[in-house]
């Protein structure tokens, strides 16, 4: 059974249910796709993966998906990814493959907008529960261990924690010129973001410099609906639901890079830096 986090990460705008995941396999290896629900589905040497799959693979039917989207391979030693023409792309990490790339243990692949987990070996991974049609992924674990926050800051989901007497920090927005992302780094700390995730953050920095003259309780925020509008997203009709998506996964990168939660969402105002930049480049 997957955590809470690790479910949030796999989590889609789009809605589906279990019976749209369906395995196909014929001599299945130790690797998995461990699907939103917590099931591996365990993958042939040469697994297709589409919304039509005609003798063997893994069929996602949902509209997201391609008819043949991508294909999965072992060579005895290391597993492959390569993208088939899709129409919306397959994605390792938020990266956009476009080329064969070769995957590691949980790394999380998308196709569209369905993900998973990979693992290389599943075979010792505990029997994930059974479904019925009506459940929908909302199991929780018993407990949830807290991810490490800065000093003073609040442990935040999705909705309002207000934060009053923000912190000062050192901003640094490093951009390649040739685009696919960007670093941010936060008082000498470092995280790799994509194009979409490090545009949020640099929308975020400039609003929080720009509303000096704001209190601090107001300070900064920005909309959903100029979230949608200005940031380059990798669908063709962004959501309320896509925003969330990208808060939380931007949310993560900061705490796994032990810069901690710099997000604040308050209902009707949007989101905001949670500290005030005291440089920003």
């Amino acid at each position: 059974m997957l955590c809470e986090e690790c479910r949030d990460e796999l989590s889609s705008p789009l809605k589906i249910t279990p019976e749209q995941i369906q395995l196909r396999a014929a001599r299945p290896t130790a690797a998995a796709l461990i699907d939103l629900w917590g099931r591996p589905h365990r993958l042939d040497a040469h697994t297709q993966i589409g919304r039509q799959v005609e003798d063997q693979g893994l069929a996602i039917l949902e509209a997201s998906v391609s008819r043949h989207h991508a294909q999965l391979a072992f060579d005895g030693a290391h597993w492959s990814l390569r993208d088939l023409g899709s129409a919306n792309g397959t994605y390792v990490d938020d990266r956009l493959v476009e080329q064969s790339v070769q995957l590691r243990d949980g790394d999380r692949i998308r196709f569209g907008q369905i993900a998973f987990y990979f693992a290389s070996d599943a075979t010792s991974l505990p029997a994930a529960p059974k479904l019925s049609r009506t459940m929908t992924a909302t199991i929780r674990p018993p407990e949830r261990t807290a991810a490490p926050q800065p000093t003073g800051f609040a442990v935040e989901e999705d909705e309002e924690h207000t934060d009053v007497g923000l912190p000062s920090m050192t901003f640094r927005l490093h951009e390649p010129t040739g685009g696919g992302g960007g670093l941010v780094e936060v008082d000498g700390k470092q995280v790799q973001l994509t194009t979409t995730q490090f545009e949020l953050m640099a929308l975020m920095v400039r609003r929080m410099a720009q509303e000096a003259h704001q209190p601090d309780l107001v300070r900064g925020f920005v909309r959903s609906s100029e979230l949608i509008a200005d940031l380059s997203w990798d669908t063709r009709e962004p959501s309320e639901n896509h925003v969330k998506q990208l808060v939380r996964r931007v949310r993560r990168a900061l705490i796994k890079s032990e810069i901690g939660d710099l997000i604040e969402s308050r209902h009707r105002f949007g989101y905001r830096l949670r500290a005030i930049p005291r440089s920003e480049q």
